[in-house]
């Protein structure tokens, strides 16, 4: 279990970092500019964490194991929506499974605890955007059957990018304490979107403008809420989770 999560967690950023860097010096993909720190992102942000989690404590992985099939959920559920299978994403989509077959404790996936009302506002706040911009995308990668963006399955990530956020923010929220990096991931992806479409504006995919800031303070302010609160929701005496 802890070797196949190093290779995972080595895949995911080595991954990520080659496509943030040859995104940069390739001048071939400087229209794929904003699809190439979502991608990045996806991998370093969305991705490595929980598998770095499961490597360094396969005995009570089970927490990051949650994280990871909130991620895998998003990515079906998108290539559903999309009608399309793409193959940058579900080997790691079925590496989740093959962990969790391999789990030697799922006690404790979601301990008692109580939600935090200022995180659930948060996430509904972000779910009609988010999931307008998922089907919108989603509805590209089933239509586009010519651009470049659809061969490299960047519609149908984007997709998977922005239901992740949504899953992840949603997991934080109904228990910040034990789910803290789940929110972290969640709010630093929604920052990093907001920052590439502020930087990038006009790019395939970007929001515009004033979404991109939205975005981008959003994020912000989820990881911001999400430190007082998980410390509210702790218990007395107990450090705040880090899983």
């Amino acid at each position: 279990m802890r070797v196949l999560a190093i290779v995972m967690a080595i895949g995911a950023i080595g991954f990520g970092l080659f496509t943030a860097i040859f995104g940069i010096v390739n001048p071939a993909q400087e229209p794929h500019a904003f699809h190439n720190v979502v991608v990045a992102s996806l991998l370093i942000v969305l991705s490595a964490p929980p598998v770095i989690a499961v490597a360094v404590e396969p005995d009570r992985a089970i927490r990051p194991l949650v994280i990871l099939a909130a991620v895998a959920v998003a990515a079906l559920a998108t290539m559903a929506l999309s009608l399309t299978l793409d193959p940058f994403t579900l080997p790691f989509v079925v590496l989740i499974g093959v962990l969790w077959a391999l789990a030697p404790n799922r006690d404790g996936a979601f301990p008692p605890g109580r939600p935090s009302l200022v995180l659930g506002i948060l996430v509904l706040v972000a779910v009609g955007p988010l999931v307008a911009y998922a089907l919108g995308q989603a509805e590209l990668q089933r239509t586009d059957n010519t651009s470049e963006h659809a061969a490299f399955y960047h519609w149908v990530e984007t997709s998977f990018y922005a239901i992740a956020v949504l899953l992840l923010g949603t997991l934080a929220a109904l228990r910040p304490a034990v789910y803290r990096v789940a929110g972290w991931m969640a709010g630093v992806a929604l920052a990093l979107m907001g920052i590439g479409a502020v930087l990038l504006p006009g790019y395939a995919s970007a929001l515009p403008a004033p979404s991109g800031w939205a975005a981008l303070v959003g994020g912000v302010a989820f990881v911001a809420v999400l430190e007082l609160e998980s410390r509210r929701s702790a218990p007395s005496g107990q450090p705040v989770v880090g899983q």
